[in-house]
This record gives structure tokens, C-alpha cells and sequence, in this order.
């Protein structure tokens, strides 16, 4: 049977390797993710923390001005709101000792099939960030005013607090009008298996060469249990979060030494082991919202330095602070019974 330091050819593996992947994902295909270049230029440069300015949007909704003839009258510009936002990088690793490689280090193309899987690890890694960092927003708008949230919900659940259509409604009527019908939301298993008995889900084909994408009135529907309920039994609530178009901005980059077999000597009890490194530099980014925490609260990394944000700083509603008009704001959350 092949070794993987027989097989390893690094050029090789890395040109299987998409560091923007586009597969099968509906965070991707539903335009939630959007591309920078801003910030893919910051994460080259290695600072762990960036500012980016904002432009936020334009109310058509107001009366322009009537121009006329008389030269006195002098017309105000409106103002547009402006600013920026902070975030932070997160510097990501994993490794995979060769007995867990080992069942494709026969195939024919090896190399390939690695590749794939690892373009499935970081796109995965980064869904799980954002559906942490949804949290974390949610839980910051709870002790903010609740200004993008609407809660149907009943301390005793009735046929009125349960998940519905109307309240999918109301929801998105919250937001701007070219806003609506777009993104995705993020539910818990529970509410996605009542939309499906409810035949209010349908399976759309977005590329010829990726597998339909379950979509509840024109946005992506994605099941999650991060988040996603609070408390248990039939009065239990919960949380559906949604993300519109171009809600998170998004960018990844190899970090250093990406794709390297470190050779351990000791392991295994003396008889040593082969691991595959791949690390990734990554931002998720939610728009319209700064991420303030000091680094000395991190907890991404070990006890003696953290540099990242864990998926429990990403849910700590301390480390976020709003930056736009909640109108502008791509985010919402229904909070209803089942």
C-alpha cells in the first residue's frame, strides 16, 4: 500500500486546491457570501486586524428637490451615513495523521481526492463562522433593543406563536424592499422538517454541475442547531436567523506553510506517524457591524496566547456593536414557537 510521503507532491496537491472554492454550498450559491478584494489584500499583508470604510444606502423613499428659478432658493445635499468597521482574522489549522488518509492512498488520483476534501473542511469552517457570528448578532441585538428581531413567541405556545408563513412575512417587511426574497436562513432541523410537511420548500437548481439548493421563499434554507433554540419541550422558542445577499463579506488565503507533512518520531508509542498541515487565514465578516473585542478577551488559540475568535467570541454579544441604520442592515431574527 502507497505512503503518503510516496504520493505527497505539494505543486501537485495544491493545484487541486481552491482557496475560494465554489461547491456546493448554499452560503455561496445564495450570494450571502461576498467577495472583497479589500479585505483578501489585508490578509496577505498579516495584520490580524482590519478597518474598512462603509457607504451606507441611499432612502429613494424621500422626496428629491424641485429645481426652479429663483436664484435665492438654495437647495440642502443630503447627508450619506458613513463610517467603518472593525473585524479580526482568524488564523486556522488542522492536521490528519496518515491513518486517517490511508483509505485513499490508493486511488488513482489521491492527491485530488485530498484536495477536494480540504476545499469542503474551509468552506465548511467558514459556514460554521458565520452561523456563530448570526448568533452572536442575535444575542447583541437581545441587549441592544431588539431592532432586528420579531418575536411571535408565547411563554405557552399556540397555533398564533408557532413558525408561519405571515411571520416569514412580517419579517422581511422590515427590511428594504430590494432586499426581500434573497439570502439565506438559518433554522433548526425542527423548523425546517414543519416547512417541508407544509410542502413550502423547493429544491432550486442554481449551476448544472452542483446539487440543488432547498429554498424557502426565495432564500437558501439551511438547518442548524447552533443558536437556533431556546429552552425545551412543546413551549421551547426558536431562533431563524436570516442573512440576505452580500451579508457577509468574505475572504481566505493559505496561511503559511499550507500543506506540509510533518514527520512525529516518537508517536504512536515510538513507532511515529506522518501528519498533513493545511492552514487557512480567514474572514467572515458580517456587513454593517464591528467586532470590538480586545485581543486579551480571545479565546481562539491556548491559554498561553489566543490571536482568533472562537465560535464563542463569535457568539458573545459583548464583542459586536452595530454600524449602520437597522434598515441598512442585512440581518433579521423571527423568534417563534414550533
Amino acid at each position: 500500500m502507497a505512503t503518503l510521503l510516496e504520493i505527497f507532491n505539494r505543486p501537485v496537491l495544491m493545484s487541486y486546491m481552491d482557496y475560494d472554492p465554489i461547491v456546493p454550498s448554499p452560503f455561496v450559491q445564495s450570494g450571502a457570501f461576498v467577495a472583497d478584494s479589500r479585505l483578501a489584500a489585508l490578509l496577505a499583508g498579516g495584520s490580524p486586524t482590519f478597518v474598512v470604510p462603509y457607504i451606507g444606502g441611499i432612502d429613494a423613499g424621500l422626496e428629491p428637490n424641485y429645481g426652479n428659478t429663483i436664484y435665492t432658493d438654495i437647495a440642502m445635499p443630503r447627508e450619506i451615513e458613513g463610517g467603518s468597521m472593525q473585524g479580526r482574522v482568524a488564523y486556522l489549522n488542522e492536521g490528519f495523521r496518515e491513518a486517517s488518509l490511508q483509505r485513499y492512498l490508493t486511488q488513482v488520483n489521491a492527491l485530488e481526492i485530498i484536495g477536494g476534501k480540504l476545499n469542503q473542511l474551509w468552506l465548511n469552517s467558514a459556514e460554521n463562522r458565520a452561523r456563530a457570528t448570526l448568533a452572536g448578532l442575535r444575542n447583541y441585538d437581545q441587549a441592544n433593543g431588539k431592532l432586528l428581531t420579531t418575536d411571535i413567541s408565547a411563554a405557552t405556545a399556540t397555533a398564533n406563536s408557532g413558525f408561519s408563513f405571515d411571520a416569514f412575512v412580517e419579517v422581511e417587511a422590515t427590511m428594504r424592499p430590494s432586499q426581500r426574497g434573497k439570502g439565506v436562513m438559518i433554522v433548526h432541523p425542527q423548523i425546517a422538517a414543519k416547512i417541508r410537511k407544509n410542502n413550502q420548500a423547493e429544491l432550486l437548481q442554481t449551476q448544472a454541475n452542483i446539487p440543488p439548493v432547498t429554498v424557502y421563499n426565495g432564500r437558501a434554507l439551511i438547518e442548524s442547531e447552533l443558536g437556533t433554540k431556546l429552552g425545551t419541550g412543546a413551549n421551547a422558542k426558536y431562533v431563524s436567523m436570516l442573512a440576505n445577499t452580500g451579508a457577509f463579506s468574505y475572504s481566505q488565503v493559505p496561511g503559511n506553510d499550507d500543506l506540509e507533512i510533518d514527520r512525529t518520531a516518537a508517536t504512536s508509542n515510538g513507532a511515529g506517524d506522518r501528519v498533513l498541515w493545511t492552514r487557512r487565514n480567514m474572514l467572515i465578516h458580517p456587513q454593517g457591524f464591528g467586532f470590538i473585542a480586545a485581543e486579551s478577551t480571545l479565546t481562539g488559540g491556548t491559554e498561553r496566547q489566543a490571536l482568533s475568535a472562537s465560535w464563542g467570541d463569535l457568539q458573545n454579544a459583548a464583542n459586536w456593536e452595530i454600524t449602520l441604520d437597522p434598515l441598512d442592515v442585512g440581518f433579521r431574527f423571527l423568534i417563534s414557537n414550533l
